[in-house]
């Protein structure tokens, strides 16, 4: 929501001010602190903000605008780096490009939860981050670039957002201003809790700089700038570095708008085999914008590594599509020539139910992916082997383990009437890809399905992140 609603008449007082201050010193190209004096010249307040030593600290609800004469308070193309610390429940925001009716909102909020809330560094409503690359009670820094309609958001140090917007954005009517153009800086607090403030440095820049990237998408034919606009969680849950390596990855997540979990394949025969392996990739991957997931190969995964090693991701999943079958032959059901079909179809979808629920009720997964596959002979009666009492079996097996369905993108998967089964028995949903290659798409079939059965922002499963993974919850806020 925009600010406009809730302070016109201070944004009335800002502007009123900014008209009357006298030429000032031009600052382009040279960074200057817009650190508040102890006396507050420069901002205006409608909330609590003073110093505790040399730390400016914002207490309590509330915003403050800068109103200062560095360019008269009116800034178009800059960099921007601040110091901060939150306390743990803070939830606060920067505005830039703030005017009467306008202006971006970058959000703060280092807290871990299972709630799906967009944290640090989130271009609201546009590009929603999902995962915080800083922690409560700990010193982060957040970085800002605006050169005309291109805008970076880095949180210590990693690049989080890298937006262009179009001549034509998709906006909703509450969102019209979120627009570049120029305007001030406004700090605001929407909790009781503390957020600790050691500098803002400000490098104005000018007018005539030019962008890094101006490659826009059509959002007026875009699917993910509506659903970030109705804040909707807009995740690829189920992301392979196939094809591509990790910073195309980023980039791509970056450029489309869809946060990634990527997702090594952990078993025997595939490239993460050891608790070892686990952590060296946890430890290359710590820096990324993105989930850390796990995908289990195989049904001796569980004991190939440790409940340890696995619950330092974020979430773990896995499939039924590994098993053995009725004459104790190793099945995989994607590699035709693994799968021997020498009994009536009926029979052998029994087994592959059999085998199913079995995976579901015993394997400690949080998301069940590439769900209801069925091998190329069989494909075709998918509507009719998938009967309601096959269907049922699996639902509540979810069900008793509080497993999220995968409606997946590269199969698609599960077909209509099994996704709208699961979400009338309350079963959550996940969107996922399992892309083979960097041609992944934009979860076209996960859409599809969302918009045709009603699938709501209630209806989806979000990873709780674990205190483990966010050692700052054990310090206190000093």
């Amino acid at each position: 929501m925009l600010l406009k609603v809730k302070y016109p008449l201070i944004f009335l007082v800002v502007c009123l001010l900014s008209a009357c201050i006298p030429k000032q010193a031009d600052h382009t190209g040279r960074w200057i602190s817009l650190l508040p004096d102890k006396s507050m010249k420069g901002w205006i307040s409608n909330g609590k903000l003073g110093y505790l030593g040399d730390t400016l600290v914002v207490i309590g609800p509330g915003s403050h605008y800068y109103t200062g004469n560095i360019h008269q308070a009116r800034f178009k193309n800059f960099e921007f780096t601040t110091t901060m610390k939150t306390q743990p429940g803070a939830v606060a925001g920067l505005w830039i490009h703030s005017g009467n009716m306008s202006g971006y909102h970058i959000l703060i909020d280092n807290t871990p939860t299972n709630e799906g809330r967009h944290k640090t560094g989130s271009l609201s409503s546009i590009r929603n981050i999902y995962k915080s690359m800083a922690a409560d009670n700990e010193w982060f820094t957040l970085r800002i670039k605006v050169v005309g309609k291109h805008i970076t958001i880095k949180v210590n140090n990693i690049l989080v957002v890298d937006y262009v917007e179009p001549d034509n954005p998709y906006r909703l009517a509450e969102n019209a201003g979120m627009r570049f153009s120029e305007g001030t800086f406004v700090l605001s607090n929407n909790t009781e809790n503390s957020i600790k403030i050691r500098n803002m440095n400000l490098m104005p820049l000018s007018d005539r700089e030019k962008p890094e990237r101006t490659d826009a998408i059509d959002e007026q034919n875009d699917d993910i700038i509506r659903l970030q606009q109705a804040y909707f969680p807009v995740i690829d849950f189920h992301v392979h570095l196939k094809g591509w390596n990790q910073e195309q990855a980023m980039e791509n997540s970056r450029r489309t708008g869809i946060y990634y979990g990527l997702a090594p394949n952990c078993g025997i025969g595939f490239p993460v085999t050891s608790d070892e392996d686990i952590y060296t990739y946890l430890d290359t991957t710590k820096n990324l914008s993105c989930f850390q997931a796990m995908q289990g190969e195989g049904r001796e995964w569980v004991t190939t590594f440790s409940e340890e090693a696995r619950s330092k991701f974020d979430y773990v999943f896995t499939d039924a599509m590994t098993f053995t079958d009725h004459r104790g032959r190793r099945t995989r059901l994607w590699i035709p020539e693994e799968v021997h079909i020498d009994i009536p179809h009926e029979n052998y979808m029994d087994i592959i139910v059999d085998r199913t629920v079995k995976v579901l009720l015993e394997e400690p997964i949080d998301i069940f992916v590439n769900p209801t596959f069925l091998p190329a002979q069989m494909s075709p009666d998918y509507d009719l082997l998938w009967t309601d009492e096959r269907i049922n079996r699996v639902i509540r097996a979810l069900l008793d383990r509080g497993i999220a369905l995968e409606i997946n993108a590269r199969y698609r998967l599960p077909g209509e009437k099994i996704i709208r089964a699961a979400k009338e028995a309350g079963v959550r949903f996940a969107f996922g890809t399992n892309n083979e290659d960097q041609n992944i798409g934009k979860l076209e079939y996960c859409i599809e399905m969302m918009e045709k059965c009603g699938i709501t922002y209630y209806d989806m499963f979000f990873p709780e992140i674990k205190e483990a993974n966010n050692k700052s919850l054990k310090s206190i806020f000093n």
